[in-house]
């Protein structure tokens, strides 16, 4: 069980990173759904990046540099040109789909798949007086530093968004831009530097992803992005509440693979990340529409119970 935790946690934490990345965008009130292609890029340069400077920081810098430029890209056909989001956001899938396929021929002299030297894997941190608590210890011990940062974020974002007045520009510009404007809030200024955040943040999730696996594999993110967009729909846009619904996707992500393992068909369990992707879409509306039903006939029977006077007509 130990281990499926602490499985659980390291697979958990790319989604977590691209979600935290989301949910910065959609507090400004754009509908990015291109976080899957912002990842792909990020795995892609993170490769690339410590291929080329024979670093795992240089990949991890340059998959948030690339991530953030192709990120500026989108803000600008959004924000400058009126392109609609998604239409964009689309755009932006496909090419990091086409571009990134392409590209591993003229850098690495492959197609499908590149795998980096040993040495440049990601490493991971063993702290030796995290190990000596009991249970907690084996779960959160031997985790890359982007898994920490990944576990701590949102609890940062939290404070960043309800107790600074950036964070509460960010708020005021996703409930009401126009109002946010004449209060003399630049909205335009907050929503670049969101989105800023959110390709900053989805080039670190495709770097967590790509160099703990030493590799980079055609459509590795294998809808990650959109499994991100459906924590965030369940939790509305809470940082907290999305770290634990993303460590709900991570424990179905390592059921899958440690239940592949003991024989089960594979192409059953493929199934399982997505299915609860779409439960998780789909239930959270039904319950809020039966809770407001049963208030509703609850208030009703009130109303209509013997003795209370109904109110006088005019």
């Amino acid at each position: 069980m130990l281990d499926f935790l602490n499985l659980t946690v390291r697979l958990a934490a790319p989604v977590l990173l691209v979600a935290l990345g989301g949910l910065f965008s959609l507090r400004v009130n754009i509908f990015n759904i291109a976080l899957e292609g912002f990842m792909l890029f990020g795995c892609f340069a993170s490769v690339v990046g410590a291929y080329l400077t024979g670093s795992v920081l240089g990949g991890i810098l340059f998959a948030a540099a690339v991530s953030l430029l192709m990120t500026m890209v989108y803000a600008l056909f959004v924000f400058e040109l009126d392109v609609d989001p998604v239409i964009c956001a689309i755009a932006v899938i496909t090419i990091a789909g086409g571009l990134t396929r392409y590209l591993l021929i003229p850098i690495f002299h492959t197609s499908g798949r590149y795998i980096l030297p040993p040495e440049l894997a990601l490493p991971t941190v063993n702290l030796p007086w995290l190990e000596a608590i009991p249970v907690l210890g084996p779960i959160l011990n031997n985790h890359s530093i982007l898994v920490y940062l990944a576990l701590v974020l949102p609890f940062l974002l939290h404070i960043f968004l309800y107790k600074t007045d950036l964070g509460l520009s960010m708020r005021s510009v996703g409930l009401n831009a126009e109002a946010a404007a004449s209060a003399g809030i630049s909205v335009k200024k907050v929503r670049y530097f969101a989105l800023a955040m959110n390709g900053i943040l989805c080039g670190l999730a495709g770097a967590q992803l790509a160099l703990s696996l030493n590799l980079f594999n055609v459509g590795m993110t294998n809808g990650r992005g959109f499994t991100a967009l459906a924590a965030l729909t369940l939790t509305g846009f809470e940082p907290i509440l999305t770290l634990l619904a993303c460590l709900l996707f991570g424990a179905s992500d390592a059921l899958v693979l440690m239940l592949s393992g003991e024989g089960y068909p594979v192409q059953i369990l493929s199934m399982l990340p997505y299915v609860l992707a779409l439960v998780v879409a789909i239930v959270p509306p039904i319950v809020r529409r039966l809770a407001k039903n049963a208030r509703r006939r609850r208030a009703e029977r009130t109303l209509m119970a013997p003795g209370r006077e109904c109110p006088a007509q005019e």
